[in-house]
């Protein structure tokens, strides 16, 4: 990836192809589609390391045999459009799965029997042991909330500080610089071995 040049005006993005901006296994059409975490948050941290005056422009770097076939009007505004869901309240930008929220859920169903579990028994004995038994209770009660705590922790809090910029973000000129690339071993591999196989099926 690529950073802000010192006195420029543009950040800049080198990317393997188009697709690595975006999060796997989307199947939208790509107008529609997220950003993945980590340009999302290399993106965040360039504009937040960035000196004043803050750039005005995002400069996608790519490999120039992808230009024919990408739309870059929808790539423009799929990444303004996780721009701006992220400048919103945390619900709007962050995806709880099912999982997650039955997860929840059930934490907080186990704390909650948990409590109460551990303060029948300290009020049926003043026992040492039954006490501390009724505190390693709870223990597991807030262990089982530990996920969601964690997000909160993690996720939520720094959201409510980044909102501003994310919505500076949103408003930048995007651009797109194709750039004339050596193919990598691995694509080369590729290459080889599909025209292998077409030889062979001749």
């Amino acid at each position: 990836m690529a950073g802000t040049r010192r006195g420029s005006q543009a950040m800049e993005i080198r990317v393997s192809s188009i697709d690595a901006l975006f999060a796997e296994f989307h199947a939208e059409a790509i107008s529609e589609r997220p950003l993945s975490d980590a340009a999302r948050l290399y993106l965040l941290d360039l504009w937040e390391g960035a000196r004043n005056p803050k750039p005005q422009a995002l400069v996608i770097r790519a490999p120039a045999g992808e230009r024919s076939h990408t739309d870059e009007h929808a790539v423009k505004e799929a990444v303004r459009a996780d721009f701006l869901d992220h400048s919103g309240p945390y619900h709007r930008a962050a995806h709880f799965s099912h999982r997650e929220r039955l997860a929840a859920s059930i934490g907080i169903a186990i704390l909650l029997i948990s409590i109460a579990i551990s303060t029948t028994l300290e009020r049926l004995t003043g026992d040492v042991i039954v006490a501390g038994l009724a505190q390693g209770i709870v223990v597991i009660g807030w262990v089982a909330l530990w996920v969601p705590a964690q997000r909160f922790a993690v996720d939520f809090v720094p959201h409510r500080f980044e909102r501003r910029s994310y919505a500076r973000l949103a408003q930048l000129e995007i651009r797109f610089e194709w750039e004339e690339r050596e193919p990598s071993p691995m694509q080369s591999d590729r290459t080889s071995s599909t025209h292998l196989q077409a030889e062979r099926r001749r």
